[in-house]
């Protein structure tokens, strides 16, 4: 009896974890509402709808900061993806982003941000963007 009891936990704990890992984090979904939501609804992550693609920002629980471009179309671009956090903008190094991909940089800040308010960045030569402040 207690060794199926423990094979009955240990396969919880493994769909729990399958489930906790497939969890998108700025999934840079194509999908952004013109309120600046993505299809999760929930304002730990937002987004920008730009006219060639999608900037997505999410923040998890964890302290993980994930800032994600889903380019739709267009020309490939030279961009640094980004995030602002107490006024102070952090850059990653430049990626080439052509239409129909998705990049995306993450961040790790620290279980204290979790709540903040924070701002997905885009930078590139024709110029720069930003999402709605994410938060809980």
């Amino acid at each position: 009896m207690r060794r199926r009891a423990n094979a009955t936990l240990i396969a919880l704990a493994i769909a729990a974890g399958s489930v906790m890992f497939s969890a998108p984090i700025a999934s840079a979904a194509t999908y952004c509402d013109n309120t600046g939501y993505t299809s999760i609804s929930e304002p730990i992550e937002r987004c920008t709808t730009l006219s060639n693609g999608v900037l997505v920002v999410h923040q998890a629980s964890n302290g993980v900061v994930s800032t994600g471009y889903d380019k739709t179309g267009g020309s490939t671009i030279s961009a640094q993806l980004g995030y602002s956090r107490s006024g102070t903008a952090h850059y990653a190094n430049a990626v080439s982003i052509s239409a129909g991909q998705k990049k995306s940089q993450t961040w790790s800040l620290g279980a204290s941000a979790y709540c903040s308010s924070i701002i997905g960045l885009l930078k590139y030569s024709g110029g720069s963007y930003q999402t709605p402040a994410s938060h809980c």
